[in-house]
């Protein structure tokens, strides 16, 4: 198997030295392929359990109750099959629309929360499904459960890149990180659509995702020898892989690893990826220990709102803002 195991135990644990270990193998894992499993996070099997089986519920509802909930002019809600395509990959071109139905859930924010009073950015009005009990109260629970995990993760990475513990936890572009939880349904495979992908070959945009394990594999991992590697599904283990914002701000040092999902299983896979960004308004600067006098910053300061606005606009099938009623 070619994607490391990294077990989490002794670190979240406060075992002496587990956090410099643990980093060290975080970055060892980030600098080569960009993938690495984690065990022992510490998220209950039972709650990634549910989440499948409320992804599944929610997917296999009637099209018009899940068109009632569809994304308009924010990535959040319901985008049906052929809602997006990779067109800006340099990876593998898509010949079809991707084969894949998401749901698409954000933060919440109170009616008093300061952050929705003033307006931010990052606070958004989440579409859900009328009449499936149960169904908001699960992901928002594991939602919150993957929030904690990320910032746990946080000083891994800070560790690793020679920063201190503190440094990217205490960092305006993580105060607040904004998340997004994507529930995939994957189709079986066309055999007959040559060029068709579950989601085509792509890099993540975000800081990192952490993707708790289907029953189903399909995800599969470039390498840097320009190798197609499938990732195995391995049961209580979730994958975690770095983001374009994160190879940027670490100036190629943490690769952002190309992957793209191939369901051949000729069963219907569902897939629960969970997205960490840095917040949207804060432009990203090379950090301190990722450049030199030999080794000079390769990108320009740019927040991940500016990111994330240009591959939108390139991948979505969105209706133009003009075009979205007044009370969407």
């Amino acid at each position: 198997m070619q994607v490391p195991v990294i077990d989490l135990g002794p670190y979240l644990a406060g075992e002496a030295g587990a956090r410099e270990r643990t980093a060290e193998a975080v970055g060892e894992a980030s600098e080569s392929l960009g993938f690495f499993f984690i065990v022992n996070h510490g998220v209950p099997q039972t709650l990634i359990d549910g989440v499948f089986a409320e992804t599944e519920r929610f997917h296999s509802l009637p099209l018009e109750r899940k068109m009632a909930v569809k994304v308009v002019d924010k990535i959040v809600g319901y985008l049906p099959l052929g809602g997006q395509t990779q067109r800006t990959s340099v990876y593998g071109k898509s010949q079809h629309p991707d084969r894949s139905a998401s749901f698409y859930i954000r933060q919440e924010f109170g009616p008093e929360h300061p952050d929705r009073l003033a307006g931010k950015a990052w606070v958004f009005d989440n579409r859900w499904p009328g009449d499936l009990p149960g169904f908001r109260e699960t992901t928002l629970g594991y939602f919150a459960a993957m929030s904690e995990l990320a910032l746990r993760m946080l000083p891994l990475h800070s560790v690793a890149l020679g920063l201190g513990p503190d440094y990217l936890s205490s960092h305006d572009a993580f105060r607040p990180p904004t998340y997004n939880l994507r529930l995939l349904h994957y189709p079986p495979r066309d055999a007959l659509a040559e060029g068709q992908f579950g989601i085509g070959p792509h890099t993540d945009y975000s800081y990192c995702t952490l993707l708790a394990q289907a029953k189903l594999p399909g995800l599969e991992i470039l390498t840097r020898t320009g190798e197609w590697v499938q990732a195995p599904a391995l049961e209580g283990h979730i994958l975690v892989n770095n983001g374009d914002m994160c190879r940027r701000w670490t100036n190629d040092r943490f690769r952002s690893a190309p992957h793209r999902v191939i369901n051949t299983t000729g069963q219907t896979r569902y897939s629960i990826p969970f997205f960490v960004g840095p917040r949207v308004d804060v432009r990203l600067c090379c950090l301190p220990t990722c450049q030199g006098p030999d080794n000079s910053p390769r990108y320009p300061p740019m927040s991940f709102g500016e990111y994330l606005a240009e591959i939108n606009r390139r991948n979505y099938d969105l209706p133009a803002p003009e075009k979205v009623g007044a009370g969407d």
